[in-house]
């Protein structure tokens, strides 16, 4: 342990004495986290919309007036010439364009089917169906209350008539006012934590080997076990250190709520954090140059964030890709992430992923070992 100590210290001493490192390490994490924070959202909020006029009667006026309310839509008077909404939506002025016709007050309150049109910009799939969610629930709250003040006014014979719908009673677990940012976030930390410990741990190896410095640690008296172990537990130390960070920096600046053990989530980043610097001891036996370190790691990097679910639902994915999805670290400590500061979850819940990040570590850090000593013997 001793020598182990002595290699720990070196590797430290490196870090603290190089302002770039540090910078990398501390300052570029957490303007990422503060940019990505603000940037990365599922929230799709000011929609431009266009709407045409006409009826220009007082229901279609109530109509407009609730495209106003909120912060969804940015409403933007179209003229109502034939085919100016198809040239608006053509040049990208909005989104979608809600065109009212004439009569649709008049039809409205005499029970009669009213019409409306809806021209949609369907290129960017996933926002126009978000923006058609919108609209369809302002429709809904709008056909409702005007139904019911039609439906309750006076009847044959004096009588009042009523109509009653169903009002479901909705409430929001775990995220009551549904800000992304709260999912966003340990995704983030969790890309943030991976960058720090496989691709320095690899590219410190490869620029030990390029200076000729690895072959002095290899035949002096330390084993190569030693060797990892003195290059790895520095950047755990600086991993958990940088989580705890960022962690702080979340719940302090974008108020993450942490409902969970801090020690089970401890405990879960340290075995995370093996398999990640396993990661980037295996990149270093693959690659000659730090270049080279730099593009393998990026190349896992990516693969790894677009295949968590950190961005599409892994549900959503085909089967064949959802077995890729398996061996993938990232998607198990996002998953334990966002379990712990959202639900509170306990090791009776999130012991599933613990198995996985105990399967995939406890293989690839015996690899990243053997090869490691290969290539150095």
């Amino acid at each position: 342990m001793g020598k182990i100590f002595h290699l720990v210290k070196k590797e430290l001493r490196q870090v603290m004495r190089d302002p770039n490192m540090l910078r990398v390490i501390f300052v570029v994490p957490m303007i990422q986290l503060m940019v990505l924070g603000y940037a990365i959202t599922t929230d799709i909020k000011n929609l431009d919309i266009l709407i045409c006029d006409l009826d220009r009667s007082e229901a279609s006026r109530d109509l407009k007036e609730r495209f106003l309310q909120g912060d969804y839509f940015i409403v933007k008077d179209s003229p109502c010439q034939a085919g100016s909404v198809e040239k608006a939506l053509f040049r990208g002025e909005a989104i979608l364009a809600l065109v009212i016709p004439e009569h649709f007050g008049r039809d409205l309150e005499t029970l009669r089917k009213p019409e409306l049109q809806v021209l949609l910009d369907g290129q960017n799939s996933n926002t126009s169906a978000v923006a058609l969610g919108y609209l369809n629930r302002i429709f809904l709250q709008f056909m409702q209350e005007r139904l019911s003040q039609t439906m309750a006014g006076p009847g044959p014979g004096g009588l009042r008539r009523s109509i009653h719908f169903v009002q479901p009673m909705t409430r929001t677990w775990y995220n009551p006012e549904l800000k992304s940012v709260y999912y966003m976030i340990p995704g983030i930390i969790s890309i943030l934590l991976t960058i720090i410990t496989m691709l320095l741990t690899s590219l410190a190896i490869v620029k030990e080997r390029e200076i000729g410095t690895l072959e002095q640690l290899m035949v002096a008296p330390i084993s190569p076990g030693q060797i990892i172990a003195g290059k790895t537990l520095p950047f755990a130390l600086l991993g958990m250190i940088e989580m705890s960070v960022a962690m702080t920096f979340g719940i302090l600046w974008f108020g993450i709520p942490v409902s969970g053990s801090l020690l089970l989530l401890a405990l879960l980043a340290v075995i995370f954090i093996l398999t990640a610097l396993g990661l980037g001891i295996l990149i270093s036996t693959l690659v000659n140059t730090q270049q080279q370190a730099l593009f393998m790691s990026w190349f896992f990097l990516v693969t790894f964030i677009l295949l968590s679910g950190f961005f599409y639902p892994i549900e959503n994915m085909p089967e064949w890709v959802k077995v890729i999805t398996l061996v993938n670290p990232l998607r198990y400590f996002i998953e334990i992430l966002r379990e712990l500061f959202l639900k509170g979850a306990d090791l009776k819940v999130l012991w599933p992923e613990l198995l996985s990040l105990l399967g995939i570590g406890g293989t690839i850090f015996p690899l990243a070992l053997l090869r490691f000593h290969k290539r150095s013997s």
